[in-house]
C-alpha cells in the first residue's frame, strides 16, 4: 500500500497523509484510481482499455469497466508459480488447506488436459453445479485456461432452479 501511494502521490501531486486523504482523493478520482490499480497490479492483457469507466452513465444500467479490453482471467491467476500461498480452502468443519501458486498452476494444467481430452475448446461453454470447493476453482480457471465459458450454480438453489 505505501509503494502504490507513493505512486499516487507523485504522479498526481496528492497531499496523502494518511489513509484517509488517500480514500478522499480516490472517491473524487474513480478513473485515475481504478487505471492506476490497473496498471500497478500487472494485469496481462492482449488488447488495452480504451476506457475506464463512463461516470455519466446510470447505476441501474451498469457502467461497463475497462471497456474495449481484452484479457484471459486464467492467465492472470496462474501467472505466478512460486510457493506463496495462493489458495486456502476451508471446510465446513473448519479444518484449512493451503495451496500454492505452484500447485494450483500444476493442478489446473492437469484438469485443463483432461478437459482438452474430451474435446473442450475455445468458445465452448460449462455448466457446472457443485459446492464451493476447491475441484470447482481449479475447474473453473481450467476451463478458462483454455479460453472456454465457465457458468457456476450452487446446489443449494436446486436442480430446477439452475436448469
Amino acid at each position: 500500500m505505501k509503494k502504490f501511494k507513493k505512486r499516487i502521490v507523485e504522479k498526481y501531486n496528492v497531499q496523502a497523509e494518511n489513509y484517509w486523504d488517500l480514500y478522499d482523493w480516490s472517491v473524487d478520482h474513480i478513473p485515475e484510481l481504478w487505471a492506476e490499480i490497473w496498471d500497478y497490479s500487472g494485469i496481462i492483457y492482449s488488447k488495452p482499455y480504451d476506457k475506464v469507466v463512463d461516470l455519466s452513465a446510470p447505476l441501474e444500467k451498469l457502467p461497463r469497466w475497462f471497456e474495449g479490453a481484452k484479457l484471459n482471467l486464467a492467465e492472470n491467476l496462474l501467472k505466478y508459480r512460486d510457493d506463496r500461498v495462493a489458495l486456502i480452502i476451508a471446510g465446513e468443519d473448519r479444518e484449512t488447506e493451503k495451496m500454492t501458486f505452484f500447485q494450483v498452476y500444476k493442478e489446473v494444467e492437469l484438469y485443463a488436459a483432461a478437459f482438452r481430452k474430451f474435446g473442450l475448446k475455445k468458445g465452448d461453454h460449462v455448466v457446472c453445479q457443485m459446492s464451493n470447493r476447491k475441484e470447482a476453482v481449479l475447474a473453473m480457471i481450467a476451463v478458462m485456461s483454455i479460453g472456454a465459458i465457465w457458468s457456476g450454480a450452487l446446489p443449494l438453489i436446486g436442480a430446477e432452479v439452475s436448469i
